[in-house]
This record gives structure tokens, sequence and C-alpha cells, in this order.
């Protein structure tokens, strides 16, 4: 009888030991999940959306692409807790007006109404230049990025090109990629 009471003993102890692995194996599964269902409004009144383009007082500007990830190799990495929302931008001058590009005219907002200044960093192949074109001129399409904590499902990005404008892109970042290549495609390790 001892035995078996031993026996019973030694079975719960592996099946708690079982149970309570799983559990905790789950709880650190949710935090680095992200949430599902559709992503929520990114904030504020919008514009456009991607592929679209707005112009407004001799601005034209079209989100060509949104791409998330963790790195963009050689040493770019996002910290911990973060990643990166890289957008790849085409920016026309149909005004007379000097625009700016730099990184006080591209400002991610985020749902709790942080804002968020960009880097100029992203796929090598081309980064978006911080002047804007001249009159009648165009840039070539370029990437701008921004480090955002992870979980970040929507965001809006405002474009402040001229004292007094702006035009406001719903962003929405998608699945983190490991890393992106020079031309913004994602790519495993």
């Amino acid at each position: 009888m001892f035995r078996s009471l031993m026996v019973r003993h030694k079975l719960c102890t592996v099946m708690l030991t079982v149970v309570l692995g799983t559990l905790l194996f789950a709880c650190g599964e949710s935090e680095a999940a992200v949430p599902e269902g559709p992503p929520p409004d990114p904030p504020g009144p919008i514009d456009g959306q991607l592929g679209e383009t707005v112009e407004r007082d001799g601005v034209s500007i079209t989100v060509l692409r949104v791409a998330a990830t963790e790195s963009f190799g050689s040493g770019v990495f996002a910290d911990d807790a973060n990643f990166f929302i890289a957008i790849k931008i085409n920016v026309d001058n149909t005004g007379s007006a000097v625009l700016n590009q730099g990184l006080d005219a591209l400002v991610l907002e985020l749902s709790d109404g942080t804002e968020v200044k960009g880097m100029y960093s992203g796929p090598i192949a081309t980064l978006l230049p911080v002047a804007g074109p001249d009159p009648g001129k165009s840039s070539e399409p370029g990437w701008r990025s921004w480090e955002v904590p992870k979980g970040t499902r929507s965001a809006t990005l405002s474009y402040r090109p001229t004292s007094g404008l702006e035009i406001r892109y719903a962003i929405y970042p998608g699945k983190v990629l490991d890393r992106l290549t020079q031309d913004g495609e994602g790519q495993a390790w």
C-alpha cells in the first residue's frame, strides 16, 4: 500500500510538472504573439492608404510599400522590444515651394498618440532623400523607417512637407520579417 501511494505521488508530480510547464510555455507565447483579428484603425484623420496618391497644395505623395522587419542586415537590428516599419514613398513637387523630406517631415503616429521620428535607414537600394524634389520634379521612390514597439498593428504616417500642410496615410505593418533585402523583400536568416 505504501508503495502504491509513492507511485501515485510520483505520477501526480510528473503530471503537475508537465501541466505547469505547458502553461508557462503558453504564457510566453501569448506575450510575443500578435493579437488576432483585424488591426485597429490608425489614429486621427486619414487622407490615403497604401497605393493611393494624395495631391494637395503642390505636393503629391504615394505610399508604395509597407514592410516590417527586425533587421536591415549589416548589424542594423531593432531593440529587443521593437521592430522597424519601413515605408517606400514617392514624392512629386507639383508646386513652387521647397519641400521638406527630413526626419521631422515624415512622422509616424502610434495609436497611443506617441509620435516617432523617422530614421534614415532601410533597404539599402534606395533611401528617400532628406531634401524634397525641386519644383516641377519628382524624387526617386525611396525608403524611410521607424522603430516602433512590438505589437504595433496600425499607425498613421504624417507627411509635413511645408508649414501648414499635412498629409496622413493609414499604415498597417503586417507580418514582421527577420530582415529585408536591398529591394525590400523579406528574407529569412
